[in-house]
């Protein structure tokens, strides 16, 4: 049985962006990310930390939960632009596999801590 889902909290614009390959102007290959979908969501914050790294340095991290209408195709691979910010999908969840309800766990890393991961994992987010 459905639960029912109260439209009344999406009242956020997010947008989700799936990175694709392209060619630069010099035509060598580039990885740029591009809208896939703008939708209405119910989006907050859950938790918040601040990590020591190895080397001593400090990763502050927000993490974010989104609520919103199933959209086929959404996976972790994707990330979410919200008011010129940028959040990695950590886990998608199909409510009751019932295909009409979607929860994402997503993370905002400052962008020092995005790049560090990056360079520390060769993660193309």
């Amino acid at each position: 049985m459905k639960k029912a889902m109260d439209i009344g909290k999406l009242n956020k614009r997010i947008t989700f962006q799936k990175q694709i390959e392209t060619e630069d102007a010099m035509g060598q290959s580039a990885q740029v990310w591009e809208d896939v979908k703008t939708v209405w969501a119910d989006f907050y914050p859950i938790r918040a930390g601040e990590y020591q790294e190895a080397e001593q340095k400090k990763r502050e991290e927000v993490t974010y939960k989104a609520k919103l209408r199933y959209i086929p195709g959404i996976n972790a691979a994707m990330r979410i632009a919200f008011r010129g910010r940028y959040f990695l999908i950590n886990n998608v969840i199909n409510v009751d596999e019932g295909n009409y309800r979607l929860e994402l766990e997503c993370t905002e890393y400052i962008e020092k801590a995005l790049n560090e991961r990056v360079e520390k994992d060769g993660s193309n987010y």
